[in-house]
Parts: structure tokens; C-alpha cells; sequence
């Protein structure tokens, strides 16, 4: 997979993966309507100028198309990276794109000096993603209960961490 800065021939398809309000909850949280507003993918747009990083979004693509979409934010101050918004091509699930890209964005971040933790959040029923996240070595910390209303539904959110003393380099990477 080729891991590069969301860019503008990327909005389209982005737009076409969410179907419903929970699908764009799920995946950008509570604060983003469906459809995607043009206001809120141009902000996906800025990451090759953040300096310092602030919320950088990437694009990963397989054989041209675009397969997957996450960010990574920087709490400078508090010396960590958070894991956000990832969602993968709903015609290419099943296929651990997001773990791979993951792991990219993980060794990213903790090449950044001064980065000692990288968490992020899930809803508790994304089990697909959960598997993804454990397997990458995210500990579970805790869950917030109840903590996102969809419709008249509540959702449960865990927040997952990662120390960088825990974080283990993939050999391929270490032999690099």
C-alpha cells in the first residue's frame, strides 16, 4: 500500500464509502454530518502545511485506488500522537489494509522526538477494528460508557494506548 497526504482526487471516493449518519459517526465521531460536507473534507486537505503537526491525514492506495484513510493529531505539550478517524474502502475490507497502514503511521509517529504515547478511541462493537488495534500492541485503558448519542442510540467508546517503551519495530522495518 502507498501511504500518502489526503489530496482533493481523493474527496470523491472518500464521500462514496458512508451510506448514513452512524457510518459517518463511526468513523469521524459525533461532530461530522452525513453527507460530507465540503467544509469538513477541505479540512482534510492541510496536512503538508502544518508546521508544527497538528492533525495530519493520509490516504493509503492500492493499485491506484484509494483503499484507506486515517489520521494522526500531536498534543505537542503532552508528548503524544492519537490515532483517528480510520476507515478502509468498504469494497476492500478483509484484507488488513488498515493494520498495514497502521503500522506505517505508528512508526511515523514514534520516529517524532518527543512522542512517548499514541492512543486512540473506538466504540466498543467495532470488534473488527478492535482485533486490529490489539494486534498491533494498543493496550485497552478504559471504556467511557455511553459517552456518544446516534439517533436514539448510545455508543460505549474504549480508549486504547500504546507507550513507546511498548512499542515493538517490525523486523523488516528494523533491518532497513
Amino acid at each position: 500500500m502507498q501511504i500518502a497526504f489526503f489530496a482533493e482526487q481523493d474527496r470523491l471516493a472518500l464521500s462514496s464509502w458512508f451510506t448514513s449518519q452512524a457510518d459517518v459517526t463511526q468513523w469521524a465521531g459525533p461532530g461530522v454530518a452525513w453527507p460530507l460536507e465540503e467544509s469538513f473534507l477541505a479540512t482534510l486537505l492541510d496536512s503538508a502545511s502544518q508546521q508544527p503537526a497538528r492533525l495530519l491525514t493520509f490516504a493509503g492506495k492500492q493499485a491506484g485506488e484509494l483503499a484507506a484513510v486515517a489520521q494522526t493529531g500531536f498534543d505537542w505539550n503532552n508528548h503524544l500522537a492519537c490515532l483517528c478517524r480510520v476507515v478502509v474502502n468498504p469494497a476492500m475490507r478483509g484484507q488488513n489494509l488498515a493494520e498495514h497502514m497502521l503500522r506505517q503511521l505508528i512508526a511515523t509517529a514514534f520516529q517524532q522526538e518527543g512522542i512517548e504515547r499514541i492512543e486512540l478511541r473506538v466504540y466498543t462493537f467495532n470488534q473488527a477494528a478492535i482485533r486490529t488495534y490489539e494486534k498491533l500492541g494498543f493496550v485497552r485503558e478504559g471504556v467511557q460508557r455511553q459517552g456518544v448519542a446516534v439517533g436514539e442510540a448510545r455508543w460505549d467508546c474504549a480508549l486504547y494506548g500504546m507507550l513507546r517503551q511498548e512499542y515493538v519495530q517490525p523486523e523488516a522495518a528494523r533491518r532497513a
